[in-house]
């Protein structure tokens, strides 16, 4: 019976793979790669270190002998607890807030201890970033590697050559002047000397979105210098959460998010979680609520207040808001100064674009949608993001309805920046309006992929080197076949840690038809992986048919919890809606 089954699936595997091969083999473009121009790409927040020195100029050291750093944070958790414990058992006992949500604030601001700085954005210890003043080639392995992997850009450097491929390390709590002035100087005085070549393609990821959008406008002069910027999810107008965290606009003060949702997000769906909810009743709602704005509060003194590159992250609608109340005062005019003028580095983005376009440069742009924000902020159920920022940021203003809704039946594009008849920039799905978006013809739309996995989908990656190095991908217009304005999420982390799992298994432990399962479940999936129209619920499918067969034959464990796990989960499930139900 087995046998007979495997010998069924492999021939719907292989039917469906001739049928994928097929439509791979309708598409006639032709690429023409350019290997002559550099290429820089902009990290995202958290992808280069930041080391704190001690007084001797040497990277400090903590209790366990490993570095202090800036990024990762380093986070003194047993000082938060230590700071808390007295007030949180008082408030327990009266029913109110007894000096909880002060001390809360207290120790947020302690526990974030390494990336404090000074009212004009200077840490209070020097630190050290590492930035490579040379081509990937010239690295040692140890640092490609982890740049490789942590944004997967290897066939970039495989067309251009690893001579031609540069990773600008830059502090991602910096200052954002700074960071945009080193970046000039790396362009400048780094990139184009060294590669003797007269224009540079710049990638900007996330982060790096904002860090590009300063840099136009701060050195203008370096417009003739940019043949292409490739935006990938850039935080170009910032993020909801940190304008949400900066006026106090949480959505702690709904009770469905403070005690369902915010810490299944954080902790997963487990009954650790539930319980957890449980408990937190302990306390009266308003205390509690109090309690968390506190540390928010204590948050921002800490990491936000006096780190301009952050405050970059804080979109338009949230600023003047966030600016009275932050940096006001005549202590914060150093900052303020520095942050106004980014903003108005924000608001002079179309005509920077408009400038670099008039020099022969191209300016393109990779956004997802369809996600809720972080429950954190106030709108998250509504709003249409990547998880991290909103879709309207990354895609420098188009239209989004509101998650789990469409724009409806007759709805007609705004045609703000294309307005030819012959273009349909709508979504297939009525979501998305690309037109009202600064580059509608240059703008590419994934949905369902979130900002922390996109380093993991390979089409993505895929085209944004393709927009990088290939001459003839001018618009959406140019591969629809292979790379549509509009198309799916998946990631390629399952697939490759179930792949490392089989090879380091010892077949001889499994029989033919569990191996030829297994290695069809494989082949089905490395057939799919060449198709660049992602069909998202056919992935999830595949990848669920490999993990079974895995685990079918005790190749690996499932990721599922086991029964007992499942059905005590579900009690508290049950339970802490119960419970609020109830309260």
């Amino acid at each position: 019976m087995k046998k007979t089954v495997s010998l069924i699936l492999a021939f719907v595997m292989a039917f469906s793979c001739f049928g994928i091969l097929a439509a791979a083999e309708e598409n006639s473009y032709q690429p023409d790669y350019d290997t002559e121009t550099p290429v820089v790409v902009l990290h995202g927040i958290g992808q280069n270190d930041t080391y704190i020195l001690d007084e001797d100029g040497n990277r400090m050291l903590d209790s366990e002998g490993g570095y202090v750093t800036g990024w990762p944070l380093e986070i003194n958790v047993g000082g938060l607890i230590a700071n808390v414990l007295p007030n949180l058992f008082f408030s327990i006992l009266t029913r109110r807030d007894n000096g909880l949500s002060d001390a809360m604030k207290d120790g947020a601001y302690d526990f974030l201890y390494a990336i404090h700085k000074d009212n004009e954005g200077n840490y209070l210890n020097d630190v050290e970033v590492p930035c490579y003043e040379c081509p990937m080639s010239d690295m040692p392995e140890e640092v490609s590697d982890r740049i490789y992997d942590m944004i997967p850009l290897r066939r970039c450097g495989e067309i251009i050559g690893e001579n031609n491929l540069y990773y600008f390390g830059y502090d991602s709590l910096g200052d954002i002047q700074a960071t945009t002035d080193r970046l000039h100087k790396y362009i400048t005085e780094v990139v184009l000397p060294q590669t003797g070549a007269e224009k540079v393609n710049i990638c900007p990821i996330s982060l790096g979105g904002t860090v590009a959008v300063n840099y136009i406008d701060k050195y203008p002069e370096d417009h003739s210098l940019i043949k292409k910027i490739v935006y990938v999810v850039p935080a170009v107008d910032g993020s909801d959460i940190v304008g949400d965290v900066l006026t106090g606009n949480l959505s702690i003060y709904d009770e469905e998010t403070l005690y369902e949702n915010l810490l299944v997000t954080l902790m997963g769906d487990t009954f650790t979680t539930y319980m957890l909810n449980i408990v937190l009743r302990i306390l009266p709602t308003d205390v509690l609520q109090q309690a968390l704005q506190g540390l928010c509060e204590g948050a921002v003194e800490a990491a936000i207040r006096n780190t301009t590159q952050l405050w970059a992250l804080c979109p338009t609608k949230y600023y003047e808001q966030a600016r009275a109340k932050w940096l006001s005062d005549d202590e914060h005019t150093v900052i303020r100064e520095k942050v106004d003028a980014f903003m108005q580095a924000r608001a002079d983005l179309e005509e920077n674009t408009n400038s670099i376009i008039e020099k022969g440069g191209k300016i393109y742009d990779i956004v997802c949608y369809d996600l809720e924000l972080f429950p954190l902020s106030a709108d998250y159920r509504a709003t249409n993001s990547d998880g991290i920022i909103q879709s309207e940021s990354t895609s420098m203003g188009a239209t989004f309805a509101d998650l789990g809704t469409t724009f409806g039946e007759g709805y007609t594009a705004a045609g703000t920046y294309c307005s030819n008849p012959a273009h349909n920039h709508l979504s297939p799905d009525g979501m998305v309006d690309p037109t009202t978006g600064l580059l509608p013809c240059t703008t590419w739309y994934f949905k369902g992929q979130s900002h922390e996995g996109l380093a993991h989908n390979d089409v993505v990656l895929n085209l944004a080197t393709e927009l990088m190095t290939d001459e003839n991908m001018i618009d959406v217009y140019s591969n629809p076949v292979a790379y549509p304005q509009f198309n799916g999420a998946r990631s390629m982390r399952a697939l490759n840690n179930n792949l490392a799992t089989w090879k380091a298994a010892d077949k001889s432990l499994y029989t033919e038809e569990q191996i030829a399962e297994i290695e069809g479940a494989f082949a089905y999936m490395n057939e799919l992986k060449k198709e660049t129209v992602i069909d998202s619920a056919e992935w999830k499918n595949a990848e669920l048919a490999l993990d079974n067969a895995l685990v079918s034959a005790s190749v690996k464990e499932s990721d599922e919890p086991g029964s007992f796990e499942a059905l005590i989960t579900k009690l508290f499930k049950c339970l802490n809606k119960g419970v609020n139900d109830v309260m």
